[in-house]
């Protein structure tokens, strides 16, 4: 396979660094880094950068463990508001916040509704002058859990819910990418990136929108898109959502996690054929994949998936492995991605 391009050449890139690396990208250019996020419990002590920085308790699988990174072509600005910490660069802007809340409490959906709507109030994201979310990423622990008679994701859903109809009304043309995954212990993590121009929000036609999902599936239906388009200064960039083995509505191939693996894999393969398809962009398939974020179940199904994933993916793509609790107590493996293209290289 050819080398797809790297999200290094658009004015935000992601990266997935090792300590050494990391090390490095901090001493050579850390005036350009937007925010990381660490798969791991927090160190006792830690140096304030300035841009964010998210410490999740998610057990990494990689033999070498590595950092997700997001960068920026230029110098950025940091800054905070109560307790969202927030990088921006003129074209982009990265937020993170974190919230101690417990997710057996009663408050954990008021809390959700909240921290959102502190992440794009108009103190942080609107007033910054970014106004369009283009992908968040949420983690909690005992997602599957239930608390008062309520399964935690079925909760943070109408928290989530709540705070983009006070804000945004019942608009579904802004509900951006997003993923939800359950953490070993911690905090309620939720980190973003918005721009300054809007994306394209894209739905797969193998799949029923999430936000359109019939009441089985809880009380409120999840408010996110299936993935993301952002053009980026002659750059395609396309921000997958987690990505599960759901055809319509509906869990495929229970307990088998290859054939999970390889519904997903269809799955992804849809959304950046469609993509290409309905917005002529240069996406040909899983080759353009640069980044991906591998969530699985059980530890024990590593071998075999990483095995499969090598047969189809560039072998320049970067890809993190963890354990993670998925946001249906059926699915084995999730994943999420970016691809990147360059635009009229088709």
């Amino acid at each position: 396979m050819t080398r797809s391009p790297s999200t290094e050449a658009s004015p935000v890139g992601v990266e997935y660094l090792d300590a050494e690396a990391l090390r490095t990208r901090r001493r050579d250019a850390g005036d350009r880094i937007l925010g990381e996020v660490h798969f791991s419990r927090p160190p006792g002590t830690v140096a304030d950068p300035g841009y964010p920085v998210t410490y999740v308790d998610m057990p990494q699988l990689n033999e070498v463990p590595l950092v997700e990174v997001w960068t920026s072509d230029r110098v950025v600005q940091c800054g905070t508001f109560g307790d969202v910490r927030y990088a921006h660069n003129g074209d982009a802007l990265f937020a993170a916040i974190s919230d101690p809340v417990p997710v057996d409490h009663a408050s954990f959906e008021q809390r959700t509704a909240e921290g959102y709507e502190t992440l794009f109030s108009v103190s942080v994201i609107e007033e910054q002058g970014y106004p369009h979310l283009l992908r968040v990423w949420n983690y909690f622990p005992q997602i599957n859990d239930e608390s008062l008679g309520l399964e935690n994701y079925r909760r943070f859903c109408r928290g989530r819910g709540i705070a983009f109809q006070q804000h945004f009304g019942d608009a579904a043309q802004r509900f951006p990418s997003a993923s939800a995954l359950g953490t070993r212990s911690g905090q309620l993590h939720i980190y973003a990136l918005a721009s300054r121009e809007p994306g394209e929000f894209r739905e797969n036609p193998r799949q029923i929108s999430a936000y359109l999902y019939p009441p089985e599936y809880g009380p409120r239906s999840p408010t996110f898109a299936r993935a993301t388009l952002k053009r980026w200064d002659g750059m395609e960039n396309l921000y997958i959502s987690g990505t599960a083995s759901i055809v319509g509505h509906e869990s495929r191939h229970p307990g088998d996690c290859v054939a999970q693996l390889d519904e997903t894999l269809r799955n992804i393969v849809a959304l950046l054929t469609g993509t290409a398809r309905d917005e002529a962009c240069s996406f040909r398939g899983l080759e353009d994949l640069v980044c991906l974020k591998v969530y699985l179940r059980e530890a024990e199904f590593l071998p075999d998936v990483r095995a499969r994933l090598q047969e189809v993916l560039s072998p320049h793509a970067q890809t993190i492995y963890l354990q993670a609790d998925v946001c249906r107590s059926d699915l084995l493996v999730e994943i999420e991605a970016v691809a990147c293209a360059r635009t009229g290289s088709r």
